[in-house]
């Protein structure tokens, strides 16, 4: 009797301490399923912005909000709120008529792929002279708009190519082969509104921020046409400085030798008549002493007729008289020409 009554006993307290830990355990389940989704809703239910990121939050699928240049630790609803971060801060970059293939290191240069399908552009198509071109081109852009950038263009990248080829191929149009290839600055100037008015249309939610083209080169005919045409512009360009310079060396030149013989000629004539009037008033002051003195005019004027004739001379054979005797003189002396004088009248 004792020994069964034991055995219940134990059997007892078995049950009891089973019951017991199958309680323990149900409640440490609930308290661990209750931790795991307090832990859940806190975890989900917050989310971190930095300063160059943007959210859009979807509540059951559809935009509830857009958080932009509101960084830091944000709230959400569990479950119901979807959580999109799109990197506004971030510049992106796409390249138009070629493809990097392999990015340059301190050791290697990069490598480049032509895509020269995209790359040929027609210039100066306005004016019937139009020439083929390869075009290479950088666009950069940032996102401006999230909400556009994820639901309203499905390819980003893809639209931007495809409106960039239609201004590319619009724009060159009007400029010149010689433009295209030396005012890169400018056509890029003219290609960014152009491109970013055509994104806006399309609600694309981004904004470009640089066009520049990298390179423009002609097609292999083209370029030795222009090379053609360059060496006949410069053999031009040389003549017409050749010309240039002799309008501007041998012209004046005879300008002021024709001037100089013209004011040579003036002097002349003034002199002439200068002398010419010079010679009058003496001649007409001779003519009034001659008509007083006659015999004295006549001896000066014999005296320097005289001198002037012998002037070279100096000594004289006087052979005038009829003796054999010959007579010199010295023709520095003046009383011999005027003892001569005397002697003929």
């Amino acid at each position: 009797m004792n020994t069964n009554f034991n055995n219940n006993n134990k059997d007892d307290v078995i049950d009891v301490n089973f019951g017991k830990m199958k309680k323990n355990a149900k409640k440490s389940i609930t308290i661990a399923i209750v931790v795991l989704l307090v832990a859940f809703i806190v975890l989900n239910s917050f989310y971190m912005l930095d300063n160059r990121e943007s959210a859009v939050v979807l509540r059951f699928g559809q935009v509830h909000k857009v958080l932009q240049k509101d960084a830091g630790l944000h709230f959400k609803v569990p479950i119901a709120d979807a959580v999109i971060k799109v990197p506004t801060g971030k510049i992106y970059e796409m390249e138009y008529g070629f493809r990097t293939a392999q990015m340059g290191t301190k050791s290697t240069n990069p490598e480049y792929i032509d895509a020269q399908d995209e790359a040929k552009v027609i210039v100066d198509g306005a004016n019937n002279n139009a020439s083929l071109v390869l075009l290479n081109l950088i666009i950069q852009y940032k996102i401006n708009n999230p909400r556009d950038y994820l639901f309203k263009v499905d390819d980003v990248e893809g639209t931007l190519r495809l409106a960039l080829e239609d201004v590319v191929r619009n724009s060159y149009q009007t400029f010149t082969l010689d433009d295209a290839r030396t005012n890169k600055e400018i056509i890029d100037k003219e290609i960014m509104p152009e491109l970013q008015h055509k994104l806006d249309t399309y609600e694309a939610g981004i904004v470009i921020t640089t066009v520049k083209t990298q390179n423009v080169e002609l097609l292999p005919a083209v370029e030795e046409a222009y090379r053609q045409k360059e060496n006949a512009n410069q053999y031009m360009k040389g003549k017409l400085e050749e010309a240039e310079k002799y309008n501007n060396t041998i012209i004046p030149q005879a300008q002021a030798e024709a001037q100089k013989l013209e004011e040579e000629a003036f002097g002349y004539k003034a002199e002439v008549i200068a002398n010419a009037k010079a010679g009058v008033a003496q001649y007409e002051a001779l003519y009034e002493e001659y008509k007083v003195n006659p015999l004295i005019v006549k001896e000066k004027y014999y005296i320097e007729a005289m001198k002037e004739f012998i002037t070279n001379n100096n000594m004289i054979l006087d052979i005038t008289n009829d003796s054999d005797i010959y007579k010199f003189y010295n023709l520095e002396n003046d009383n011999f020409i005027k003892q001569k004088i005397s002697q003929n009248n």
